[in-house]
């Protein structure tokens, strides 16, 4: 059971599942809460015509056992022995004019040489990716505790092996995925490599995605979001932990320098607790849970300066496929046949995927398909719900009609077998996950801008520890994880518990 001390953590995405999970190993008395119907925050998947639409997962970070990533993903139940994963054979799959289908391997040594069968002329460009790539899948993240908590010792001793590679490191962060690609002649292989990293991002981010693949590092957990949140849920549990749904924090209550409690929507009475854990969008709990009291230059810095420290969410349009499609490429990047224009943006790729390979997605020969683009409009599309709900919702179908035409093109079996069952925009994980702008990560890591954590803590409130992917540039599943392992070890550290 857990202890006496009493911890609140506010959301329960995978950041506060994973606090709470190393809160009930501290010995704490730890009490969850979430404000919807069910845990796993922007983790999460919702139904359409029967069918189960996965909103996060493409692949994760960690699926491989004996990695460290794995042992944080299994401490906190998500991963176990008996959890399927699929690693995919290929990363992605691409078309050219004519037809024909290029692939972009998770075999490194296949990759190479698929990439040279594409375009020879592009072979010093291609010896060059796959070099820095090996350079990445070498490189192991520092997640045994936080930086700030390192000592100098166990600082030098991880970094002196990477000495060598420091000029690469630094050089990558200096030009966009957008830039990099344009070294390559083939219009195909940048379109292949566009579909890993989002091209305003600095390249550093491509070469280690690749390189998390090519390690067998980047699988797909059957069952995907949902069922891995909860997963987590009864982990959590399984120890101790209490989680309370449909209940959101309205206010965090501060007196003299500390945090003393909680007030949920609906009641008068302050939930009193030792600690806080806020887990949870860092715009909300700035503005509305702590009222706007505390300045936290990190964030406001990022705020002002959209353009430096950008806020990625995307459109997702789901189709109900009647037709069996495990001979296609599992993911398929293309150019659209036409200019695609949305919210301002041109969209320059989309992604296709289906889901042939996960039953909890596929049964019977139907299956659910996906067509899934970046994009960083939302103020465009809240500006237009507000003007007219109903030129919204034509807005949303047009993309839609356009969508299903590129399907079919992709996979001509599916003309007359398929079917819009939903158009996701920003918004969407703007009003379900109370998501900043609909950010489904955090600032994206530019060009030209140093890579900088927050230190997870708010100076006035010494019992509050920040959790969640805003306290990391960019941010993910895995950065969501190992925010509330670095709360709870950062609230051991205060109060002289060995974390």
């Amino acid at each position: 059971m857990c202890g006496k001390k009493k911890i609140a953590i506010i959301g329960g995405g995978i950041s506060g599942l994973s606090a709470g999970v190393y809160a009930c190993l501290q010995g704490l008395d730890a009490e969850l809460y979430e404000s919807h119907h069910s845990v796993g925050g922007e983790c999460t998947t919702w139904h359409r015509e029967g069918y189960e639409i996965d909103g996060c997962i493409h692949w994760m970070t960690g699926t491989k056992p004996g990695t460290s990533w794995r042992e944080l993903w299994e401490t906190c139940g998500a991963l176990s022995a008996e959890t399927g994963v699929v690693n995919h054979e290929r990363i992605t799959s691409s078309m050219d004019g004519q037809g024909g289908i290029y692939h972009l391997y998770s075999d490194i040594k296949k990759m190479e040489d698929e990439l040279l069968r594409i375009s020879p002329d592009d072979r010093k460009a291609i010896k060059e990716l796959i070099r820095r790539v090996k350079i990445f899948q070498k490189v192991k993240p520092p997640i045994v505790k936080p930086m700030d908590m390192l000592s100098v010792w166990e600082k030098l001793k991880f970094f002196l092996p990477y000495t060598f590679v420091v000029r690469d490191l630094l050089a990558g962060m200096k030009i966009s995925v957008a830039d990099y690609v344009q070294r390559f002649r083939s219009p195909v292989i940048r379109r292949l490599l566009l579909s890993v990293s989002t091209d305003r991002r600095h390249v550093n981010t491509l070469f280690l995605a690749i390189a998390c693949r090519t390690n067998g590092d980047g699988g797909w957990p059957l069952g995907g979001s949902l069922r891995m949140a909860q997963r987590m849920q009864q982990r959590f549990e399984t120890l101790g932990g209490k989680v309370f749904l449909n209940s959101k924090v309205e206010k965090i209550v501060v007196e003299r320098g500390r945090a003393t409690g909680i007030r949920v929507q609906g009641e008068t009475s302050v939930r009193p607790f030792d600690f806080i854990v806020p887990a949870m969008d860092i715009h909300a709990l700035l503005n509305q849970l702590l009222e706007g009291n505390y300045s936290l230059p990190y964030y406001e810095k990022r705020f002002a300066d959209i353009e430096k420290y950008p806020l990625i969410s995307s459109m997702q349009i789901a189709f109900s496929v009647k037709t069996d499609l495990r001979h296609r490429p599992h993911s398929m990047t293309l150019e659209p046949s036409r200019p695609l224009i949305v919210g301002g943006e041109r969209i320059n790729h989309v992604h296709v995927r289906h889901y042939t390979y996960d039953p909890a997605f596929s049964s019977d020969g139907n299956t659910l398909t996906v067509i899934w683009f970046a994009n960083f409009a939302f103020d465009r599309w809240e500006a237009l719900k507000e003007k007219s709900e109903q030129e919204y919702q034509s807005e949303k179908k047009r993309i839609g009609d356009l969508m299903l035409a590129e399907l079919q093109r992709v996979y001509p079996e599916t003309d007359g077998k398929a079917h819009v069952i939903d158009v996701a925009t920003p918004l969407a994980y703007h009003k379900f996950c109370n998501a900043y702008k609909g950010a489904y990560m955090s600032f994206l890591s530019r060009p030209g801008t140093m890579p900088e954590n927050h230190r997870g803590v708010i100076d006035g409130i010494d019992n509050l520890f920040l959790a969640g992917q805003w306290v990391f540039p960019d941010g993910g599943l895995p950065l969501a994880l190992l925010s509330g392992k670095f709360a709870i070890q950062r609230l051991a550290k205060r109060e002289g518990r060995k974390g």
